[in-house]
């Protein structure tokens, strides 16, 4: 597959350093050209202030209406806390299948010595939300990588890369979207 992947920082200040993200990236989804592009603006839009929470759904929203197709895919990665409807929190959120998604760092940064655990965490639902852009959906293995995280000791059990199952969706998709 000859597809990018283009993260994107939102808002003034990043936990963790996205060219990092980005190698680690690379090594996961290795038919992926994945990059950094220039940052966004903190989007007010998406701000609940009953919540003290940015609605993802409405990020995703926004980053389809400022970014172009010809970007390829997009993931934004915020330093600010995520919710959707019905949920207390989120750690991302991605269109399945889809070009855009986000995801942050805000509750993966853990206290004290778990906080080493930042990069690996961000790097995990990285992961996880570029496979719902591809199409895939959760997995019910804990240790795959689409397994849906309700709490950050779920991401640190997952492992960073998709079980065999979830490679051999990914393949299928790959091929079905050869042209011909």
């Amino acid at each position: 597959m000859s597809d990018s992947l283009n993260l994107i920082r939102l808002g003034p200040a990043a936990d963790v350093a996205l060219e990092k993200v980005k190698l680690r990236l690379s090594d996961n989804l290795p038919d992926l050209h994945v990059g950094v592009s220039q940052p966004l603006e903190t989007p007010a839009m998406a701000f609940d202030s009953l919540r003290n929470q940015y609605h993802s759904t409405r990020i995703l929203a926004i980053l389809e209406q400022t970014t172009s197709f010809e970007t390829g895919r997009v993931l934004g990665v915020a330093s600010f806390d995520l919710f959707v409807p019905g949920m207390n929190y989120v750690f991302g959120e991605a269109r399945c299948p889809g070009r855009v998604a986000v995801i942050s760092t805000y509750r993966l940064r853990g206290r004290g010595s778990e906080a080493r655990h930042l990069e690996s965490r961000v790097v995990k639902e990285a992961v996880h939300e570029t496979g719902h852009m591809l199409g895939l959906k959760h997995c019910l293995r804990p240790s795959c990588v689409m397994y849906f995280s309700e709490r950050v000791e779920d991401t640190d059990r997952k492992l960073d890369n998709f079980c065999s199952e979830c490679e051999g969706k990914i393949r299928l998709i790959e091929v079905e979207q050869i042209p011909g």
